[in-house]
């Protein structure tokens, strides 16, 4: 084997921990958007090792389930900028109300794939998502929510190195901010394969 083919590969596996985290998060508490409405939203990653920006598209098909669109891009600090997208969906299980339902309780799926100059990351896998929500004096939202997640990752290698896939999981915790009836915003923490901060306003579209 040729030296620089050698350090290729070896450059791709040590970089291979720093690139095999989910990295769209959570980003929306367990609640469901009302029966044929859409949010558009945009959100920033701070990751331990990446950067990115994420757009997205929210749609309620009912009372009890949400589906969700989203693209961006992702700047590990190795390597070129990649994109990311990805789907999920929620199914609301218990919706809160004082004295019956404690919380907010959802089921969910998702799908997420990110691209970049030496790998690929797929990732499919389920959630649990909870959230409380607070109504302030002057008609705004805290919304705080926390979600597990469990999956299959695969990530595949450009340089020759071997493909691998296991089951991963994480947690988000975050708070939506209800500033108006068409404007909230979201910030949370990831605690992954890697920590990332995520910030993001949505915004309703329709």
């Amino acid at each position: 084997m040729r030296l620089p083919r050698l350090a290729t590969i070896i450059l791709v596996v040590l970089m291979a921990g720093t690139a095999s985290a989910q990295f769209l998060g959570q980003m929306s508490p367990a609640s469901v958007l009302p029966t044929n409405s859409g949010k558009f939203g945009a959100y920033a990653i701070l990751a331990e090792h990446s950067t990115g920006v994420v757009g997205s598209l929210r749609y309620g098909f009912s009372d009890y389930l949400e589906g969700r669109a989203r693209l961006g891009f992702i700047d590990p600090e190795s390597g070129d900028m990649g994109v990311i997208f990805g789907g999920d969906f929620k199914y609301l299980l218990w919706k809160y109300k004082e004295n019956q339902n404690p919380i907010d309780l959802s089921l969910g799926g998702f799908l997420e794939y990110c691209d970049n100059d030496y790998s690929s990351i797929l990732g499919l896998g389920g959630s649990v998502i909870g959230s409380i929500p607070f109504h302030l004096n002057n008609n705004r939202t805290i919304e705080p929510y926390a979600r597990l997640n469990l999956r299959m990752q695969r990530q595949s290698f450009d340089h020759g190195a071997d493909s691998n896939t296991d089951l991963k999981g994480g947690v988000n915790i975050g708070a939506l901010f209800l500033v108006t009836p068409l404007v909230d915003f979201t910030a949370e923490i990831q605690i992954d394969d890697e920590w990332a901060f995520m910030v993001g306003v949505d915004f309703v579209a329709f």
